[in-house]
């Protein structure tokens, strides 16, 4: 039976403002509105996706990158996705046939991906927006080829100590270093043993900056590792903060790492977000269509994109003080909160 479109396994490159939505990954059985809900029906209302797969993610061989949880955001995630591609992605110039049915092996070459990209956004809401489409083998999973990948967090210097950010820069960076290198980070997530082995983590860097959002100073880390487990990095990002407001001595972070049960105050999940995910290991084989690199078409965009989520996290806490009276609760508390309860669809979470 002849058909006019034919099947294409690419991967999106996309950002969003998590704030309005569950999470990144659809759940079933449930009506919150999730990221890839949204991005789905883009997919379905730009004529990529064929009525038959409309109601299952796995007919179109969906695998993703990062499980962002809940008001977790992303600069740059990806998702992989078999697009069917028919005439109306053609480029402008080629002759078309009306009546010639479409081929992939005839025809691949004709497609004009920007216009895909763009009729994709503009059925997409203003926080969510693809920045690039590569072509991948058939055999592409996101999760299984991704190498590394690359997190954010942004917090007002305020809630850390009373002092400017330059006085206690050097400190900050001191403490986060100790996070670089394989560790056993079962005190980092919610009823992880030390045997465990999902517990060993390998972080490569992490960088800290200070800038300045109007009048207030922040903090901005950069953390780069493999992959990290549920809570993992709002752990890391709140025992830096727990070391300042309970005067800790600076090798707490050291013991965490042994066999034993430490409590770690898990930080706002407002403040995080995903950079990208990288994938050196895929681009070295010799068979792939293209390599999964960012180009500098694709850096302007996401470069574009940035100010909606850092600017928005900077708000928060200027006009809704999100970071502030998160400390304010905790020192009611005297720091022993307990970890506030949160969907199946985990944080930073990429097993």
């Amino acid at each position: 039976m002849s058909r006019n479109y034919f099947k294409q396994k690419v991967l999106l490159t996309f950002g969003y403002n998590g704030a309005n939505y569950h999470g990144l990954q659809i759940q079933k059985g449930v009506e919150f509105e999730t990221v890839e809900s949204k991005l789905f029906q883009a997919l379905k209302d730009s004529n990529l996706i064929m009525e038959p797969n409309a109601n299952d993610l796995s007919k179109s061989g969906w695998s993703r990158g990062a499980r962002t949880d809940k008001g977790v955001h992303a600069l740059c995630n990806s998702i992989a996705v078999k697009l069917c591609i028919n005439k109306e992605f053609f480029k402008d110039e080629v002759q078309q046939n009306e009546e010639e049915n479409v081929s992939k092996q005839r025809d691949k070459a004709k497609v004009d991906y920007n216009k895909v990209l763009n009729v994709i956004n503009s059925n997409l809401p203003n926080d969510i927006k693809v920045h690039s489409i590569k072509l991948v083998t058939q055999g592409f999973d996101v999760r299984k080829n991704a190498r590394y990948r690359f997190y954010e967090y942004i917090a007002p210097v305020q809630i850390y100590s009373d002092k400017k950010g330059e006085e206690i820069l050097e400190k900050v960076n001191n403490l986060v270093k100790k996070f670089v290198g394989t560790h056993n980070f079962h005190n980092y997530s919610r009823g992880m043993k030390y045997t465990d082995p999902q517990s060993m983590r390998y972080i490569l860097s992490i960088q800290v900056e200070l800038f300045q959002y109007q009048d207030k100073e922040f903090f901005k880390f950069l953390i780069h590792g493999q992959s990290f487990i549920y809570h993992q990095i709002r752990k890391m990002m709140g025992i830096v903060i727990q070391i300042f407001q309970e005067e800790l001595p600076d090798t707490f972070i050291d013991n965490t790492f042994f066999k034993n049960q430490l409590r770690i105050i898990l930080a706002p999940a407002d403040g995080l977000f995903l950079n990208r995910i990288s994938f050196e290991g895929y681009n070295t084989k010799f068979d792939i269509p293209q390599r999964l690199e960012i180009e500098e078409e694709d850096q302007i965009k996401i470069d574009q994109f940035r100010p909606i989520i850092v600017n928005f996290i900077c708000e928060q806490e200027i006009k809704n003080q999100v970071f502030s009276n998160w400390l304010k609760v905790l020192k009611e508390k005297n720091f022993n909160i307990e970890e506030e309860e949160e969907n199946n669809n985990k944080a930073e979470n990429d097993d």
